[in-house]
């Protein structure tokens, strides 16, 4: 029997953007900068803006910089071709830098997001209003929108299913970290991983820490230039656990057992349910695989909207090669929320007046207090 939701939502950069989480096109910027002493004092933040000053150029006054995409498809060459760049960036080093610009990413995304946002406040109190039957599949690191969904919902981050096994689940009392979870109802799919998930690259399994999404870029630094943080080791194996998140790059490890869970997940989700509302999402060149996603998930009956006050025409033909039913609104996301009798159409209002109708599921529905 197949389930189905009402709605399922795909958040892009966009729609974190008005809770203060920076834009990818903005990340390498602020890394460059000076606005984080942290960044150009820690062994981290050195390696990693060394490497960048002394391979790309760009312009601070003109603002051009080179993308992320960039830089992790230049890392990621040497990397998947066992090459050296040079006697000073050995295969080795490379692969360092590579993780301490994810780290660096982690470090700046959790230092400017915002964990009183009211964005997606609001929308989580749209939801309980109007319709909690929804998923989302979100692209996002950040984890503003499960900070805004515990703040209104008793027992927070235990209420959240994130179409994962997490460790949590099983773990003893001994062994056990703080805010033991288990599994439940509110499905968020977070596609490009999270940082308040931990892996394990021994066991392969994931570590929920919520609440805790900072990184230490001076913890554990070695002599390779590698830093790792001891903060959590796997309670099974003692192995050091690593921050789970897919960077930007054109060549994405989409294989990843955990990742590959999600979006088989998201597919299901995608395909049993009556309309999909993209909220502030570009369809970057290098997500390629989430084009593939959405083709091979999406039916004609499906309607399919756009929440975006872009005013780019290339957005607009990504969609319309996905679907010939879509329907753009060009607000951000905070301007969309505002408009109540719009929210709550799209969260009530069924799709193509042809969609066979889901079948119904038992639903989740907070208690206020």
């Amino acid at each position: 029997m197949q389930i189905g939701r009402d709605v399922v939502f795909v958040f892009g950069a966009g729609a974190s953007y008005a809770d203060g989480a920076p834009l990818q096109a903005d990340i390498l910027p602020i890394i460059m900068s000076n606005e984080f002493p942290d960044i150009q004092q820690s062994p981290t933040g050195q390696i990693v803006t060394e490497f960048i000053a002394e391979n790309f150029a760009w312009d601070a006054r003109a603002k051009i910089y080179p993308t992320l995409e960039t830089v992790f498809g230049f890392l990621d060459y040497f990397i998947s071709q066992d090459e050296h760049l040079s006697a000073r960036y050995s295969h080795a080093r490379i692969r360092v830098i590579k993780e301490g610009l994810i780290k660096l990413i982690h470090y700046v995304i959790s230092e400017k997001s915002h964990r009183q946002g009211t964005t997606y406040r609001s929308f989580w109190e749209a939801v309980f209003r109007y319709n909690p039957n929804i998923a989302i599949l979100t692209l996002n690191y950040d984890t503003l929108l499960e900070d805004a969904y515990s703040s209104l919902c008793p027992g927070g981050a235990v209420n959240i299913d994130y179409g994962i096994h997490l460790m949590n689940y099983d773990l003893n009392e001994e062994k056990r970290p703080p805010n033991r979870i288990s599994p439940a109802a509110m499905k968020i799919l977070k596609g490009h991983g999270s940082l308040n998930w931990k892996y394990c690259h021994c066991c392969k399994q994931v570590l929920l820490t919520p609440r805790d999404t900072k990184i230490n870029l001076y913890a554990g630094h070695t002599g390779e230039g590698r830093c790792v943080s001891n903060k959590y080791r796997c309670p099974v194996d003692a192995s050091e656990f690593e921050t789970l998140i897919i960077p930007p790059s054109h060549i994405k490890k989409i294989s990843h057992p955990v990742i590959s869970q999600i979006l088989g997940e998201a597919m299901r989700e995608i395909r049993s349910c009556r309309k999909v509302v993209f909220v502030g999402y570009s369809f970057p060149d290098a997500d390629v695989h989430f084009k593939a996603l959405f083709k091979k998930s999406l039916s004609p009956h499906q309607q399919v909207i756009v929440v975006n006050n872009s005013k780019s025409r290339t957005l607009k033909y990504n969609y319309l090669a996905l679907s010939n039913h879509v329907r753009f609104i060009k607000l951000s996301f905070a301007d969309f929320l505002m408009d109540r009798s719009l929210v709550q159409e799209i969260l009530t209002t069924t799709g193509s007046p042809n969609a066979p109708a889901p079948v119904s599921m038992p639903l989740y529905h907070p208690v206020h207090t």
